[in-house]
C-alpha cells in the first residue's frame, strides 16, 4: 500500500504540481479512507519527503548501474551527465519544490553531490591517462558541468524552444566536449 500511495501521489504531482494535489485526491484515487492513508504518511509534507527520497535513491541506483556498464572514463562521464530518472520529480516541479518545500533541499543537494563525486572521479581518470588536458583544473571543469548539465532545467526554456530535456542535455554535452568551432 505504501508504494501504491507514492505512485498515485507521483502521478497527481505530475498533473497538478506539488501544491495542487491533495491527500483527498489520493484517497479518492485509491478508494481508501484518510485514516488508512495516515497510517502510512502523517501529512502531505511527509509524503512529499518520501517521494523525494525515493527519487534520490532511484537516481543513485541508475547512475551506478550505468557506470558499471562503462569501460572508459568518457563513457562514465557521459552516463553521469545523461542519466536522469526523475519519474517522481519532473524538472518543472523542482522550482516548486525549492520554493515551497525547503526541507527537501538537502536530499536534492545529496543527489547533486553524489553526481559531482562520480564526475570528478571520471575527470581525474581522464587526466591521469592523458585524454584530458592537464592544464585545466578538474574542479573548474566540474563547476562548468555542474552549472550547465547537472543543474535543473527550466520548463519555460524547454517549452519555448520546443525541445526535450534529453535534447538539451545532449546539446550541452556536445558544446562542453567539442566547443562551438568547426575543426
Amino acid at each position: 500500500m505504501h508504494e501504491r500511495i507514492i505512485q498515485t501521489a507521483t502521478e497527481l504531482i505530475k498533473q497538478y504540481g506539488l501544491r495542487g494535489f491533495t491527500l483527498d485526491d489520493i484517497t479518492r484515487e485509491l478508494s481508501m479512507s484518510k485514516k488508512t492513508l495516515y497510517k502510512y504518511f502523517s501529512s502531505k509534507n511527509e509524503l512529499i519527503s518520501g517521494i523525494v527520497q525515493r527519487a534520490a535513491d532511484i537516481e543513485k541506483q541508475r547512475v551506478l548501474q550505468e557506470i558499471e556498464r562503462c569501460t572508459t572514463w568518457l563513457e562514465k562521464l557521459n552516463a553521469i551527465l545523461s542519466v536522469y530518472s526523475y519519474p517522481a520529480i519532473p524538472f518543472r516541479i523542482l522550482n516548486e519544490l525549492q520554493r515551497y518545500f525547503p526541507a527537501e533541499q538537502e536530499t536534492i543537494a545529496e543527489i547533486r553531490r553524489f553526481r559531482e563525486q562520480m564526475a570528478m572521479a571520471a575527470l581525474k581518470e581522464g587526466i591521469s591517462i592523458g585524454d584530458i588536458r592537464d592544464d585545466l583544473d578538474p574542479a573548474i571543469m566540474l563547476l562548468t558541468f555542474t552549472k550547465t548539465v547537472l543543474s535543473p532545467m527550466e520548463d519555460q526554456f524547454l517549452n519555448a524552444n520546443d525541445i526535450t530535456i534529453n535534447q538539451l542535455i545532449e546539446q550541452m554535452k556536445k558544446l562542453l566536449f567539442y566547443g562551438i568551432l568547426n575543426r
